[in-house]
């Protein structure tokens, strides 16, 4: 019999990466990525990869992770979108489901990603039912978001940001352009952050709310935030290396309380800002 033709899907998924050793396979354990690219090859009854806009930690949420995959050309998005949402896990869920351009590559076509950070620091977002989606900082602190949002303002623009992760990629460098940094509140009182950049470094964003948290509670001073930039700063004579002396980022922000919520391509975005079920999106992007 020969090869069907085929053709080239995208999808916006979520994912509760509770459960999870992140998005990328991984030998002996379970991934969000394992779980789509099983979902899918018992589906079109042959084996399938699929690509991802990027790969996010082991524990971090995604409700706008987008993905790429081919299948049999007989396939319409409707069927190959229910009969994929059947076969998933309750904690992998496709939220849109279309063809795609044949060369459409989830990573290397995004321009931008938006990555929003939850945490507790009122007494009335202690709530448990926010167990495992939330960062509570303990005893209520009532940080001053307008500060937090002023501290923030440092990362903006091209900066290395090597001090702010856990390893590098060498291939592709340690420069990030931040676009925005914000931050809110959103009900019940929760600390809400959102940034959006070209791309980031690993663990890049939880090394970042911990370190401007501590400097928004008055741990540490705005100066070592700037100088944790400056000893990441990498040249084309100096190959990237991590600082050993001088000031460090604290341990970074938990993994429950982030979220990849979102994946810009030259279209926009493939989502609006928020959290479902706890931070709707109020206000858009372009």
């Amino acid at each position: 019999m020969p090869d069907l033709p085929q053709a080239r899907f995208r999808a916006t998924i979520h994912y509760d990466g509770t459960a999870f050793r992140g998005w990328q396979l991984q030998p002996e354990q379970r991934t969000v990525q394992r779980e789509v690219e099983s979902a899918l090859s018992r589906l079109v009854s042959a084996e399938r990869r699929v690509l991802a806009a990027g790969r996010t930690d082991s524990g971090v949420h995604a409700v706008g992770q987008e993905i790429s995959f081919e299948a049999p050309d007989t396939w319409s998005p409707g069927d190959l979108h229910r009969g994929l949402n059947a076969l998933l896990p309750d904690d992998v869920w496709i939220e849109r489901l279309d063809r795609t351009e044949p060369d459409f590559h989830p990573r290397y076509g995004a321009v931008g990603r938006r990555y929003e950070y939850l945490a507790s620091d009122r007494f009335e977002a202690s709530s448990p039912i926010l167990e495992g989606r939330v960062w509570d900082l303990g005893a209520p602190r009532a940080l001053d978001v307008e500060k937090l949002t002023e501290i923030s303002s440092s990362i903006l623009g091209e900066h290395s940001f090597l001090a702010f992760s856990k390893s590098g990629q060498p291939e592709r460098g340690t420069l990030c352009t931040v676009e925005s940094a914000v931050w809110g509140r959103s009900p019940p009182g929760l600390l809400h952050f959102t940034v959006v950049a070209d791309r980031f470094l690993h663990r890049m964003v939880r090394y970042l709310v911990a370190t401007i948290i501590e400097v928004g509670a008055g741990r540490r001073s705005p100066e070592e935030l700037g100088r944790l930039l400056a000893e990441g700063s990498e040249s084309e004579s100096t190959p990237p290396h991590r600082p050993t002396d001088g000031p460090r980022p604290p341990v970074p922000a938990p993994a429950w309380g982030l979220y990849l919520t979102g994946v810009r391509y030259a279209e926009g975005w493939n989502r609006p800002p928020g959290i479902p079920g706890i931070v709707r999106p109020d206000r858009t992007e372009s």
